[in-house]
């Protein structure tokens, strides 16, 4: 963005009359930007300067086309034009944008590595190097989502690179900036929540505890020898158990999470 004020040489026009018939001034087209300043040498002979009245925004218009007319002072009066064509240069003035500031997606436990969990995208109205963005984690990202995930800084692709456990964390906070590559370039940032989903890859433990030991030989029936405990690490339906209930002899059964002694003594 250029600021008002600049100004350039727009053209210096030459008429060979003299006198009253020569050059008499400088008209601009009609235009929102810019305006004559016409100039006097010690000679007497003019030139026009283009000043910058408005600032330029080039994602608004990136060029600007305009006619200058040189007008002399006879009679009948005769003028000449010249086109005047501007590009209006880039500057980064444009910070990057994600389509989102929040993401959530969800990733199967012991997903391989290499798995595109999500791909972030980020736009820049500005072109060239101003708008070439490059992705990375941002401070805030935490270690363990740095050793878990990777982010690739051209694509914006998020991958896993871990292994990803559900009984070790059902929840990982990624932090992402982007950021072109202009002079004075400006980061932005984006949260992704990734919520893990179990997957039954636990095995239930059996824990034994004896409560009586050794048991008597004149025990009663129904006797609490021993109490079985099962553990799933997994969640949901993955981490319901089925205990052993009946009996499997006539002197042993199983009741939910205990096991007694029954039948009768000889």
């Amino acid at each position: 963005k250029e600021q008002s004020g600049n100004s350039a040489s727009a053209s210096s026009a030459q008429d060979l009359d003299v006198g009253s018939n020569s050059l008499r001034s400088y008209l601009l087209s009609v235009n929102e930007h810019f305006q004559l300043d016409i100039q006097t040498r010690s000679d007497g002979s003019k030139f026009a300067e283009l000043v910058l009245q408005t600032p330029l925004d080039r994602e608004q218009q990136s060029a600007h086309q305009m006619v200058l007319t040189a007008v002399d002072g006879g009679a009948p009066e005769r003028s000449g034009t010249a086109q005047i064509y501007i590009t209006v240069l880039d500057a980064n003035d444009n910070a990057p944008v994600f389509d989102q500031s929040f993401y959530r997606v969800r990733l199967a436990e012991n997903a391989p590595k290499g798995t595109v969990i999500i791909k972030l995208n980020a736009s820049d109205q500005d072109e060239g190097p101003n708008a070439d963005i490059s992705y990375s984690f941002s401070g805030h990202a935490p270690l363990k989502a740095r050793q878990l995930f990777s982010v690739d800084p051209r694509t914006g692709e998020i991958k896993v690179k871990g292994v990803i456990d559900y009984e070790k964390a059902r929840m990982h906070e990624i932090y992402v900036q982007a950021k072109d590559k202009g002079p004075s370039a400006v980061a932005v940032h984006c949260k992704v929540l990734v919520n893990v989903l179990d997957k039954n890859d636990n095995l239930p433990e059996v824990i034994l505890t004896s409560v009586s030991t050794p048991v008597q030989e004149d025990a009663p029936p129904g006797t609490v020898i021993a109490v079985i405990s099962v553990m799933d690490k997994d969640s949901g339906e993955n981490g319901n158990q089925n205990s052993p209930i009946g009996c499997w002899s006539d002197v042993w059964c199983a009741h939910p999470s205990v096991m007694a002694l029954t039948g009768k003594k000889d």
